[in-house]
């Protein structure tokens, strides 16, 4: 536990203190102290609310009356958005209906999603795995290896399509090489959570599941919703 005496997130996870001449990570380990295993946090900074004030000459706020007449100026402040604010619960949203994608050996899996201090925290599995742009950072992949990186990413995406979901973050720090070889996708919930707070619906339509298994688009009903401003 001495490795983790940072902020604690949502009571439940805390955090490792950040170097002393460095913010804090925006991707980082945490411990859960519910279930006892490291995990791993992103946090999604949300927007900030800019709050106008009307303001006279004076500095002295809208509803004062100068017995000189001077115009009022204006002035503004940032406020924190909160759990509440719609534009919240709908990023919360989003990136809670991406977690719930069946468990995938080339997809990552997102524990929980909160908001908490001004940003979204998204907590998933931690992999013993290196980002693809680290490995790229010391030497290039050899033909051989790029296509097997590129054959693991193209199923975890066939995954998510047949799931109706379209994969709009894909980075070499999405991209995870583990210690054993294997490729894995993350950054969807993540993906998801930036585009509702950017006013889209990432979430796809309603589906059901054929007698084969195969997941096909559901009613026309459900349609119309991707794209609809907040």
């Amino acid at each position: 536990m001495d490795d983790y005496a940072g902020r604690v997130l949502a009571d439940r996870y805390r955090l490792p203190l950040p170097p002393s001449d460095e913010p804090e990570l925006a991707e980082t380990r945490a411990f859960d102290t519910y279930s006892g295993q490291e995990v791993s946090v992103r946090q999604v900074p949300l927007p900030e609310v800019v709050e106008a004030e009307v303001l006279d000459a004076d500095g002295l706020p809208e509803g004062f009356v100068a017995r000189d007449g001077r115009v009022r100026g204006m002035s503004s402040r940032t406020a924190t958005r909160r759990p509440a604010d719609p534009l919240v619960r709908r990023a919360v949203e989003a990136a809670q209906a991406a977690a719930q994608i069946p468990d995938h050996p080339r997809l990552d899996q997102v524990f929980d999603v909160f908001a908490e201090g001004g940003s979204l925290w998204i907590v998933s599995e931690r992999l013993p795995a290196r980002p693809l742009a680290a490995l790229l950072a010391e030497e290039p992949l050899t033909p051989y290896r790029a296509a097997e990186v590129a054959s693991d990413v193209l199923m975890a995406l066939r995954v998510l399509h047949a799931h109706g979901w379209v994969h709009r973050n894909i980075t070499t720090h999405t991209v995870l090489i583990c210690d054993d070889g294997r490729v894995m996708l993350t950054g969807l919930a993540a993906g998801a959570a930036e585009e509702a707070l950017c006013g889209y619906d990432p979430v796809p339509e309603q589906e059901f599941e054929d007698r084969d298994g195969t997941f096909r688009p559901g009613s026309d009903a459900s349609r119309g919703r991707r794209g609809r401003p907040p």
